[in-house]
């Protein structure tokens, strides 16, 4: 029958699966009805197979607009074109750069924090990149913006961001092919900064507190009104601990007849139990008999556990004249365990460090009680530098009890 409106008016729709007509006029045209649409269609063997293209719905699409598409439609195909398969290479060709970067994220096993960074970055630096299909970045756009953002935003920044891209691009590359298997992006445009030699050159942060400074630092930070700062900051240089990893402890974490407490979930995604030294026992053990939140260092925010302190840190700076960052605790930790001859193996498991491809570490097991010693001895050697004696000590943890 010829596929005309009235014909296919009066199909009625299925009660399952699908029912095809086709025309008598234009061989490979017809049209198959289901259970709620009628859609029009032209089919064409190709070597050994049967291709068939959707031309669109009825009645959206009228007869004679269907009859003028399946023309074309047929000579594409008996030209060896398959129309599927090019209309889904436009498509992938087509994915803009916050679609792959949306994807990017999904597939990832990212902390929430990390993916705040990753968005932070994208939405910062490349704003007006979100609705461009990544096939149009090129590599000069992308030498252009690295300058751009180092000039005004900080050449570390820069250098960021231009990794952030690069990684999303990567992704990209690996995931859109064309029909043939091909990468639709066979060279990351970030490369042009390594061929140009545009890497900014950023200066690795070396910040630290060094051992005649603990006095005056302790001297500031003893007196903070705020205790659970005061704690927290204690806290975090006698353990080396990462600030978040500090802030987010809870009392289920803290096991005061060991001395010992979990990161149960750091940096590096590798639980570890860690052991507390005697200085820091006791101030747990105070703060644990006053406390009423699950949290080792509450905060008055949402998320129930202390945010960094800037406002306190800013006034310890101001007394001090010595400004340090959080992350310069940690660093103070680990330089200072150094310069003790501790175990490279034992500081990296305080810190909880990977080894990177050291093979003799992944012979190395190290457990809570190994660690014990030279975590007393790295916070011996701090409150002796910081002229705290016994007799000041037992005089803080008296006045800690009463300020808690």
């Amino acid at each position: 029958m010829k596929l005309t409106k009235p014909v296919v008016t009066n199909f009625e729709f299925t009660e399952k699966g699908q029912v095809f007509y086709w025309d008598d006029e234009i061989a490979g045209f017809g049209m198959y009805v289901g259970t709620k649409s009628k859609t029009w269609c032209v089919q064409q063997r190709i070597g050994n197979k049967t291709k068939r293209v959707v031309l669109g719905k009825y009645p959206t699409m009228t007869a004679e607009q269907a009859r003028t598409a399946a023309k074309k439609g047929i000579g594409a195909l008996a030209s060896g074109i398959d129309t599927v398969q090019e209309k889904r290479e436009q498509n992938i060709k087509a994915v803009t750069l916050g679609e792959v970067f949306e994807a990017f994220l999904d597939v990832r096993q990212l902390k929430p924090k990390t993916v705040r960074d990753y968005q932070g970055v994208m939405n910062n630096i490349y704003p007006d990149w979100q609705k461009l299909p990544i096939t149009d970045i090129t590599r000069d756009a992308v030498e252009r913006r690295h300058k751009k953002i180092g000039t005004e935003r900080g050449e570390a920044y820069a250098n960021l961001g231009a990794r952030t891209l690069r990684s999303v691009l990567n992704y990209a590359s690996a995931k859109y092919e064309t029909g043939k298997g091909l990468s639709i992006l066979p060279e990351n445009p970030v490369k042009r900064i390594s061929q140009t030699r545009s890497w900014y050159k950023v200066e690795r942060r070396t910040g630290h507190l060094k051992s005649h400074q603990l006095q005056a630092w302790f001297d500031a930070v003893l007196n903070v009104d705020n205790p659970t700062i005061r704690d927290y900051l204690l806290f975090v240089l006698l353990t080396g601990t990462r600030k978040d990893e500090s802030a987010k402890l809870q009392w289920a974490d803290i096991d005061l007849i060991d001395n010992s407490y979990i990161l149960r979930d750091p940096k590096n995604g590798r639980p570890m139990q860690l052991p507390l030294s005697d200085y820091l026992t006791d101030m747990l053990t105070t703060r644990k008999a006053n406390s009423t939140s699950p949290f080792v260092f509450p905060g008055d925010g949402v998320r129930g556990y202390l945010v960094e302190p800037k406002r306190q840190l800013a006034k310890i700076i101001e007394k001090t004249d010595m400004p340090f960052a959080m992350h310069d605790l940690r660093r103070t930790f680990v330089t200072i365990a150094e310069s003790l001859d501790i175990s490279s193996f034992a500081v990296k498991a305080l810190v909880n460090h990977k080894s990177a491809d050291d093979v003799t570490s992944g012979y190395i097991q190290m457990n809570v009680e190994r660690l014990r010693k030279p975590m007393q001895t790295i916070t011996d050697f701090i409150l002796k530098s910081a002229a705290l004696k016994d007799a000041d000590v037992v005089e803080f943890k008296v006045a800690a009890r009463e300020s808690v």
